[in-house]
């Protein structure tokens, strides 16, 4: 009986080895399977990163490429059949330019268009990169005179004279020669009987030379008259030194101090501010670009608007426009410009944001105040550039931009930003202005420049970036539209 109970019981091992061998079969083929799944999930975000790459490829092609020319041709427009190379697939790009700001969309495809596995749409927003960061400069010397108030820094490539009864509230560098004071003060704060309230500006000095103050004269910050590479400084020499008045800050010179100060160091060599100037002469450049603007009143009538095409009677074809209420963007292009093909401005208000681009001189003529309906900034470019042998100053002669009659901006509240004018004038050859009794926010960027009898100038940021000027872009948003 024991016997047969036994042999019945042949074969159970077998049985429970091909039972557990099935188990670890079965979960086998499950590891095998999550392995095959995380192997093909890590592939495809592995891809879908790759893929992110070439559409940021493509978005730095295109930026790359607008920034040396706004009209370049597109090798490759999205819903085209062209796409671009580029390490790990291919993309394209489109953009569209409105006032100077660039919007860029990427396509990238892995791992081409016509077999795209994975597509990923990603855009970008780009403006110019701030251009205009002084109240004042020239790319030769500057000659600030007569009760002149500056709410800003001061930048000239050569010498800087500041004259009688002249504040500056901010700061004033030379990167080519003497900075010379008149009974003038550079200070950290300053309000004037408007009311107008600047404050938390440096009040410092920097001379490629010697810095020469009055003795009532004062320099609320620091003062540095540096000197070339090479120089030898001597804590004796007139050269390279600050000379009299008061510097409340550091005084740093190659040769001697005798200001007031309690923080001397003489013959100390220090190097100078780097000269800012481009090859067209000032910087920073600007090109004119027809892209950059919405819509643009050309004259003579061109399309695309074209400095090339130019008229003889382009200056009067503008002049017989209305100056009352004036907005939008208009470029006039001349044939040999010059003071009898000028531009005039009598009478001129503003109905908006105003831009003016010429290759002839630009003359506020018979103006005082130019009033605006709106907050606006108004953008004078003039291209002109008069002979070295002519002269411009404050009483006239051969300037690309001039301004004689009281010309007075509405600049709003004056310790609002945001209203009123801020205007930007612009001109590689010769500006000069007179008899003004009143202040106006933005810029005055020249190629030389005299300015006389109290014209204030307040620096606004609304003018910092201005279409035309710099081919830098700076990216201030990013979105992917789809992956």
């Amino acid at each position: 009986m024991l016997t047969r109970l036994k042999r019945g019981e042949d074969g159970f091992a077998l049985v429970t080895a091909v039972f557990i061998l099935a188990i670890m079969s079965m979960l086998l083929i499950v590891v095998l399977e999550a392995g095959n799944n995380a192997f093909s999930v890590a592939e495809r975000n592995s891809r879908f990163t790759r893929t992110l790459g070439v559409a940021e490829a493509g978005l730095d092609a295109a930026v790359t490429q607008l920034g040396e020319y706004r009209l370049s041709a597109n090798p490759c427009v999205i819903g085209t059949a062209t796409a671009c190379k580029a390490a790990g697939g291919e993309y394209q790009v489109s953009w569209s330019t409105v006032g100077g700001t660039v919007t860029v969309d990427a396509i990238g495809y892995y791992p081409t268009k016509a077999a795209a596995q994975v597509t990923r749409h990603i855009q970008a927003i780009y403006e110019p990169i701030p251009s205009f960061t002084y109240a004042v400069f020239s790319n030769t010397s500057i000659e600030i005179k007569n009760g002149e108030v500056v709410y800003g820094d001061v930048f000239a490539n050569q010498g800087i004279t500041v004259g009688a009864g002249a504040v500056v509230c901010g700061s004033v560098t030379s990167a080519g020669g003497d900075v010379i004071m008149k009974s003038a003060n550079i200070v950290k704060s300053y309000t004037d009987a408007t009311g107008r309230i600047c404050t938390g500006k440096t009040g410092n000095v920097w001379a490629n030379g010697t810095i020469d103050l009055p003795p009532t004269g004062v320099i609320q910050g620091n003062a540095t008259a540096s000197a070339p590479a090479g120089t030898l400084c001597n804590p004796l020499s007139n050269n390279y030194a600050i000379l009299l008045g008061t510097v409340q800050g550091q005084a740093t010179a190659c040769g001697k101090i005798t200001s007031a100060t309690t923080n001397p160091m003489p013959g100390t060599w220090t190097a100078p501010s780097p000269p800012k100037t481009d090859a067209s002469g000032i910087s920073p450049p600007y090109t004119f670009d027809p892209a950059n603007y919405t819509s643009i009143t050309c004259i003579p009538s061109s399309t695309p608007c074209d400095p090339a095409q130019t008229s003889a009677t382009a200056y009067q074809t503008f002049n017989a426009l209305p100056k009352a209420n004036m907005q939008g963007v208009y470029a006039v292009w001349q044939t040999n410009p010059s003071q009898s093909t000028k531009l005039d401005l009598t009478g001129l208000s503003i109905g908006g944001n105003l831009t003016i681009v010429s290759n002839a001189p630009i003359d506020f003529g018979n103006t005082s105040i130019i009033s605006t309906s709106a907050p606006a900034t108004v953008v004078l470019v003039s291209l002109y550039v008069p002979g070295g042998s002519t002269t411009c100053a404050t009483n006239g002669g051969d300037c690309s931009i001039y301004g004689k009659n009281s010309i007075l901006f509405d600049t709003g509240n004056v310790n609002d930003l945001d209203d009123g004018i801020a205007a930007l004038m612009y001109t590689p050859g010769k500006c000069a202005f007179k008899n003004q009794t009143n202040s106006a926010d933005g810029a005055l960027y020249c190629g030389s420049m005299d300015i006389k009898n109290g014209f204030h100038i307040a620096y606004n940021s609304r003018i910092e970036q201005i279409p035309g000027f710099g081919s830098g872009l700076e990216q201030i948003l990013w979105k992917e539209i789809s992956g």
